[in-house]
């Protein structure tokens, strides 16, 4: 079982011996308080960069804040009262990506630019990289 007393003797040895560690999970809740920074993928290709008190506060990607909005809530009523952003589309396949956004058909933002060019991670301040064509969109 995973205890504060286990993060707090992680964060020790890692300030201590000047570790890094790269911690791959798929329970974010996890992910939240062990990590400093996230990276968020899909299908192999990064979407989504930041600290983690950043991403988890200011989600930007659309496959993040769906990601995030899954996360369950230990709260019977405010689990029941909250509202999770659905994923809908073709799942693509890893083995046979195409050029451009790998997360394109299943976004509601995506454009013909989405399915062609590949989105760059940019700078959108506090060191918080989005790899995204239509931020002003989604924002």
């Amino acid at each position: 079982m995973f205890t504060s007393h286990c993060y707090g003797r992680s964060v020790q040895i890692k300030k201590e011996l000047g570790l890094t560690y790269l911690f791959i999970a798929h329970d974010l809740s996890m992910v939240k308080h062990i990590s400093d920074r996230v990276g968020v993928m899909y299908m192999g290709q990064l979407v989504e960069i930041a600290s983690s008190a950043e991403l988890y506060a200011n989600p930007i990607h659309p496959y993040t804040k769906a990601l995030l909005s899954a996360i369950p809530i230990p709260d019977p009523q405010i689990e029941r009262n909250k509202s999770m952003i659905p994923l809908e589309g073709e799942v693509g396949s890893p083995m046979n990506c195409t050029a451009g956004c790998r997360f394109a058909s299943r976004c509601r933002y995506a454009t013909e630019r989405c399915r062609t060019e590949t989105p760059q991670l940019e700078d959108r301040g506090e060191h918080h990289f989005t790899a995204c064509h239509n931020l002003k969109k989604i924002l």
